[in-house]
């Protein structure tokens, strides 16, 4: 009958478990980080949102910036309309109109 400690696979069972363990860990951490990073992201378009409602109602990007609110950098909404035609360019390089 053989101990714990001359039984190889016992050894390296014992070895792998203290590093799946430690795997699982980095596991439970990644998938909490992935959470709260989509939860920012929520939180992130309710404060536009929220941004672009004072704007709306009354307020100025200056007064705003004075109480302490910005607008956060990422794409703002274009409030004059341009040109909605497209220009494609063809492999050949000569541009052509949509």
């Amino acid at each position: 009958m053989s101990t714990e400690t001359n039984d190889p696979l016992a050894v390296a069972e014992a070895m792998m478990k203290e590093r799946r363990d430690t795997v699982k860990a980095l596991a439970k951490l990644g998938d909490e980080k992935a959470t709260l990073q989509e939860k920012i992201t929520q939180i992130e378009q309710q404060e536009s949102d929220a941004y672009d409602l004072a704007i709306a109602s009354g307020w100025s990007q200056s007064e705003l910036k004075k109480m302490g609110f910005t607008r956060k950098s990422g794409p703002r909404k274009s409030k004059k309309s341009k040109d909605q035609s497209a220009t494609v360019t063809p492999l050949n390089g000569q541009e052509v109109s949509a």
